[in-house]
């Protein structure tokens, strides 16, 4: 009796350790599977039963070869020769597995070799890295796509100065040496003086809420200059200091000369129609003296022949005024006026008609200091853009204010609104809102040669809209020191 004893404790400890590997087996979050020498799926856990999407029973007696794809095949036949025929004890290899949505799933898989019965069979771990082999793909794709653009991207640490980057980065600067660091100080010095004093600004500024939208020229380590633009914004979360600048930088040298060979053509084309246009004009103004003994069809002809010259004429004003803003040379001739006498001169021109109604609020006799023909020129714009878009209603309201250190005026119309979407770009060039309705004329320049126009002014120009309840354009401008509140 004694003697039996410890083959009866080697049984029940052997059970028991068994009864523990299939508890560990079955629970462990490690997609698992007991395989034999040809392959085939003995036991499956409930991980790789998750993992693949099918059921336990659909997965026992098949081969694990059927699962494969195509092109990882050979590394299942690497195993069962190295395991099986060559008595390797371990086997480690990354494969693809083909889930039941046809799906893929990457996995590294580790396979130990263990002996029951006199016959050798394998348990296998899978580890899924299907995201991070997604992630790879995805960067990959991305690396790929941005060597085949004008585009780099690029982290600035705001602490050391350096600089990290893709490879493109190193192509737009034509830099030779590809163990060449980067840091602040190196990407400045490549910027013509003009603009890297400008760029060297920008990122002394910048902080948690600001974003940097810089356009400059380099010059490459060939000696070409070339026009970039450079885009970034803080990578820290919101609300903390920043310590390091994620953007962009992209080549725009081609697009630079295509505006600047437009602008040459809006300067020339614009000059060149200057003279017949006032010579035209000049032939109207005196059929407009004669037309009181005319037929009364023959002078409204010459009525709305003048009206077409008037809009001839403010569509080229607007070109040259646009070609001077490219070039620098639009002069401000600045004196001391009231605001109240500059916005009655350039609302004569609409209260004549009668169609519409201006309404005048504020502190009209504030005085200011800027080019009063200029400003002017402003309130027509504005003026006219509440005409043109909101034709519906006949109220135009101006409304001016002090407010600290500026003066505010601004212009209210109860049109349709603007759309929300369309609110950052008003003040762009050539950009017209609403212009797949083809009913408003103008070549989307009023509003960008306005906002130039408060620029040079250091002051502030913007619009506030709802769609359905009207728009209010207005703008800033320096008060007197004894107009301020």
């Amino acid at each position: 009796m004694n003697e039996q004893q410890p083959e009866t404790d080697y049984k029940n400890k052997f059970e028991e350790c068994n009864g523990r590997f299939e508890g560990v087996f079955e629970h462990t979050s490690a997609a698992s599977k007991i395989i034999n020498s040809d392959l085939e799926i003995l036991k499956v856990n409930r991980a790789l039963v998750e993992l693949l999407g099918f059921s336990e029973a659909e997965l026992v007696g098949t081969k694990i070869m059927d699962y494969a794809c195509k092109d990882v095949v050979h590394h299942w036949e690497d195993l069962q020769d190295a395991m099986w025929k060559h008595g390797r004890p371990y086997f480690k290899l990354d494969a693809c597995l083909i889930r039941k949505d046809k799906s893929l799933a990457w996995v590294h898989i580790t396979t130990v070799l263990f002996q029951q019965d006199r016959h050798n069979f394998a348990y296998t771990v899978l580890d899924d890295f299907s995201y991070q082999k997604s992630l790879e793909e995805t960067e990959r794709r991305l690396s790929m796509a941005l060597e085949n653009s004008r585009m780099a991207v690029w982290e600035l640490d705001l602490a050391n100065g350096s600089i990290i980057h893709t490879a493109g980065f190193k192509q737009l600067f034509g830099v030779k040496d590809p163990a060449k660091a980067w840091n602040r100080e190196q990407l400045l010095r490549q910027f013509v003086k003009e603009d890297a004093d400008k760029l060297r600004e920008v990122l002394s500024q910048i902080s948690g809420e600001s974003t940097i939208d810089f356009q400059g020229r380099i010059r490459t380590f060939d000696g070409v200059v070339r026009w970039v633009f450079l885009q970034g914004k803080p990578a820290d979360e919101a609300g903390r200091p920043p310590t390091k600048i994620l953007g962009t930088i992209t080549d725009i040298t081609k697009e630079k000369l295509a505006e600047r060979d437009k602008d040459d053509f809006i300067g020339i084309a614009s000059h060149e129609l200057r003279t017949p246009v006032t010579a035209l004009k000049a032939s109207l103004q005196l059929l407009d003296t004669m037309k009181n003994g005319l037929h009364s069809k023959t002078a409204s002809l010459i009525n709305q022949a003048n009206k077409s010259m008037h809009k001839i004429t403010g569509l080229i004003d607007d070109l040259l005024n646009v070609n001077n803003l490219k070039e620098g040379q639009l002069r401000l001739r600045k004196s001391h006026f009231r605001i109240g006498s500059a916005i009655e001169d350039c609302c004569l021109h609409v209260t004549s008609e009668g169609v519409f109604e201006i309404i005048r609020n504020g502190d009209l006799d504030a005085k200011v200091e800027a080019d009063s023909e200029r400003i002017q020129q402003v309130l027509i714009n504005l003026v006219n853009n509440a005409m043109k878009y909101a034709h519906g209603t006949r109220e135009i309201r101006i409304d001016v204010k002090k407010l600290d250190k500026v003066l505010r005026v601004s212009v209210t119309d109860q049109g349709p609104g603007i759309a929300k979407e369309m609110l950052p770009y008003l003040f762009d060039r050539f950009y017209r809102a609403n212009i797949s309705s083809g009913q408003y004329s103008g070549l989307g320049l009023g509003l960008y040669i306005a906002a130039e126009i408060i620029r040079r002014h250091k002051g502030q120009i913007g619009v506030d809209s709802t769609r359905g309840k009207g728009s209010t354009f207005w703008f800033t401008l320096p008060l007197d020191a004894e107009n301020k509140p």
